[in-house]
């Protein structure tokens, strides 16, 4: 593994954790998890190891301060992984808009796991609203 792209992806993925943990005692729904999605796929992609066990550790903060089924987010990943984004790719070839499709075929099977889960409610709706345009911004802007 590079030591040069090793670090950062390790200090965002605690950061996230530090995030996650603080902004549940709050009762503020503060996901990132399409930012950890992104670093699961980097790392999936060029075999960065570690990164990706904890990357799905990472998952597993976000699921138990959500109130989630364990390995829910990294059985999404890998299903986009591996069954939605080779079909996305022979779409599109714009980085940019790739970027944005799966950040957002994330949210959307993830918003679904969650309403299997739970009744509609519309705040809901605008949590997961809210967090993809977080996670598309620091994904467009820092990774």
């Amino acid at each position: 593994m590079n030591k040069e792209y090793a670090f950062p992806y390790v200090l965002i993925l605690f950061l996230i954790a530090l995030c996650t943990i603080i902004f549940s005692t709050y009762y503020i729904a503060f996901f990132l998890a399409g930012v950890v999605f992104k670093i699961f796929a980097v790392s999936l992609r060029k075999g960065y190891n570690y990164i990706l066990m904890l990357s799905i550790v990472i998952f597993l903060i976000i699921e138990n301060t959500q109130g989630l089924k364990p390995f829910l987010l990294t059985g999404i990943a890998i299903l986009i992984y591996f069954l939605i984004i080779p079909r996305i790719k022979h779409l599109f070839s714009s980085d940019g808009i790739l970027s944005i499709l799966y950040m957002l075929s994330f949210y959307l099977l993830f918003y679904l796991a969650v309403q299997m889960q739970s009744s509609f409610n519309i705040e809901l709706v605008v949590v997961f609203l809210i967090n993809f345009i977080i996670d598309i911004l620091i994904v467009g802007f820092i990774l």
